[in-house]
């Protein structure tokens, strides 16, 4: 008998949320609200509390492949969907977003509508639901894919869009608290494919009408850390705390990133910066980066200004973005361009180089680099002076063209090279026998002795083979070398020897030797004055 298959526990966020446990593609869910039955297709992706599936209506005839709708499912104990779902019924109805637009005579606005919510039970598991239009990439990946930077004009498109919503948001007496590029949508539809939307409204938050504002210690800190408004921090959202978690989401897309991305563990720290940081909004933006328009520093200058439950005037806003658009040469309704600010980065055998003209003003260009054969030098360009700039990615590296002239280079000479290979024999040290009396054993004397030799000829045979070398002359009579000029104990052998490796030809070679020989008599030595040369660069006896 078949033991009972046990049904996999669903995983725990670390805030105490559980996660739900992977639905099957096909599963029908019944909406009793609406009267419709969702058909659920594959995982689009996880959020922060639950999943988020494709879905298509089942009861119209669709094709496999294509579903319109999105639906986001947590387990039923969690509470954040909860709160979501209620802001929809509440806030997301078509016509309350008509007659917003009608009256902002704006053609489009990010403010997302829903079509479906209830219960669901699945393999013995309750969930919550949620079903609402389906949208593309979310901003976050498309600032990742642009290398974490965007164009100015891109941002501030972007934070007008943002203004729209969350001024339709505030206008419905709530707070969005966790605005980000991650839960900011591109539109699929062809009349909405420029449009964002903002989605996400887990942590959206009723504004307390009438009261004076009252952090809340529990609630410290709530959102994403990175963006989360210094009200925020204290536990009370405000609609000074949105524009302000806008502020520094347009700040991140221009610079890449935020003065406390690498103190997000300590909250309180965070704070801490951010207060530092807004105390002094212009100098301290300017000593972050110096790309940042004169715009976003009023903005937040703005912010500065509010009191905690004032109403943001939105006009000020959207004329600060509107009127730096005016310098770009663009709209609110120009096409978004998602493509970064960078340049590209230099590819191999390329350098940066920022040129000086004669009258101070410099150019940045990316030029070939030539690396001279012979010395390995630079050329100059004529009328610039150019001051390499190394690349970020290669800070801690040696670049390549400065590997290559720190090589020696060798002279290159007119004369043929030629490849020489000598053999050498090991022979066993034995000692030298000690010199005669009255003998001066001086060092190598080569170049003031040979001067004077009386029978030096040109063609000379030189061997290494032994640790003696003997140089000989025209004349056919072999010369003994000794340690002493005095001791006979050394003879010429002449041995034939075929070279391991093939150099020029096959050929066997005659080399001649110096080849010790054990001597018993002692023979009177020859005088050095019959020698044809000097032998071992050593001088005869005074």
């Amino acid at each position: 008998m078949a033991g009972r298959v046990k049904k996999a526990a669903p995983k725990r966020k670390a805030a105490g949320y559980k996660m739900p446990a992977p639905i099957p593609a096909g599963e029908i869910i019944k909406d009793n609200l609406f009267k419709k039955e969702w058909r659920i297709g594959p995982s689009i992706g996880v959020g922060g509390f639950g999943e988020i599936y494709s879905a298509c209506d089942h009861t119209l005839k669709t094709k496999g492949s294509d579903y319109p709708y999105a639906i986001k499912i947590e387990p039923h104990e969690n509470g954040p969907l909860f709160v979501e779902i209620n802001f929809y019924l509440r806030n997301a109805n078509k016509d309350d977003i008509a007659k917003f637009m009608q009256s902002k005579k704006l053609s489009s606005l990010g403010m997302p509508t829903f079509f479906g919510k209830g219960s669901h039970e699945c393999n013995g598991m309750t969930y919550r639901y949620l079903v609402m239009e389906r949208f593309g990439k979310d901003v976050w990946s498309l600032f990742t894919e642009a290398g974490k930077s965007f164009q100015p004009a891109t941002v501030f498109q972007l934070g007008l869009q943002m203004l729209d919503v969350l001024e339709y948001i505030h206008s419905r007496g709530y707070v969005h608290a966790d605005l980000k590029g991650a839960n900011m949508l591109l539109g699929l539809k062809k009349n909405a494919k420029n449009q964002v939307y903002l989605v996400d409204f887990g942590l959206a938050t009723r504004l307390k009408e009438g009261q004076a504002f009252n952090p809340d210690p529990k609630s410290a800190h709530n959102g994403t850390i990175e963006y989360t408004s210094r009200d925020a921090h204290l536990g009370e959202p405000t609609m000074r705390g949105d524009l302000e978690i806008l502020g520094y989401n347009m700040l991140q897309w221009l610079t890449g990133e935020l003065p406390w991305e690498k103190s997000l563990k300590q909250p309180k720290t965070v704070q801490s910066m951010k207060e530092t940081f807004m105390k002094d909004v212009r100098t301290n933006i300017k000593n972050h980066s110096s790309a940042v328009p004169e715009a976003l520093i009023k903005f937040f200058e703005y912010i500065n200004t509010m009191k905690p439950k004032e109403v943001p005037d939105y006009k000020k806003c959207r004329k600060l973005f509107e009127d730096y658009l005016k310098t770009e040469g663009k709209t609110r309704n120009s096409t978004l361009d998602f493509s970064s600010k960078r340049t590209k980065s230099p590819v191999k055998g390329r350098t940066r180089v920022i040129a000086e003209d004669s009258d101070g003003s410099e150019g940045e260009a990316e030029v070939p680099v030539k690396v001279s054969k012979q010395n390995g030098d630079v050329p100059k360009k004529r009328g610039r002076k150019p001051k390499v700039v190394a690349d970020v990615d290669s800070e801690n590296k040696v670049p390549e063209r400065e590997k290559e002239t720190k090589k020696k280079v060798k002279r290159k000479s007119s004369e043929p090279a030629v490849l020489v290979k000598v053999k050498k024999t090991k022979m066993n040290p034995e000692a030298t026998p000690p010199a005669k009396l009255n003998h001066n054993n001086i060092a190598t004397q080569t170049s003031i002795e040979k001067r004077y030799s009386p029978r030096i000829n040109t063609s000379r045979h030189v061997s290494f083979d032994s640790p003696i070398c003997e140089i000989v002359g025209d004349n056919s009579r072999s010369i003994n070398s000794s340690g002493d000029i005095f001791d006979d104990s050394f003879t010429i052998k002449e041995v034939k020897v075929k070279p391991k490796r093939k150099l020029l030809s096959n050929e066997e070679v005659t080399v001649k030797r110096v080849v010790r020989k054990k001597v018993t008599a002692v023979k009177p030595a020859r005088s050095w004055k019959d020698s044809s040369t000097i032998i071992n660069g050593r001088s005869p006896p005074k």
